[in-house]
């Protein structure tokens, strides 16, 4: 009786180790992404056209204890990229860092630009 508890504490272990790998994953920048301009300067998007709002965010309650906080705040930056990727704009404009305990949250603008 005990070796079938045992047998089945190991299985749910091994369960639960491979699904934590798959669970601390951060956001990858997509193919498409990678001409994507991150700015922080207002003055660089006065020729450009406004498309939408963006939050890009990373980090979970669990995430603070396996990941740094530059790779949170790479994959926050990567959400970004992605979402402007997707509505169309070459460029995000930074508006703000929220950076909290367990995670890493930036607000941006998508714009569309002549050219930086």
């Amino acid at each position: 009786m005990k070796t079938v508890n045992v047998k089945l504490v190991l299985l749910l272990l091994s369960n639960l180790l491979l699904t934590s790998c798959s669970v601390l994953d951060t956001q990858q920048l997509h193919d498409n992404t990678r001409h994507i301009n991150v700015i922080s300067n207002y003055e660089q998007i006065n020729d450009c056209q406004y498309i939408r709002e963006l939050v890009g965010s990373e980090g979970h309650w669990y995430s603070f204890f396996f990941i740094s906080n530059t790779e949170l705040t790479l994959a926050s930056i990567n959400d970004l990229k992605n979402q402007a990727s997707d509505v169309g704009a070459n460029t995000v404009y930074v508006e703000e860092h929220m950076g909290f305990g367990t995670s890493v949250t930036f607000l941006g603008q998508a714009y569309l630009c002549p050219a930086l």
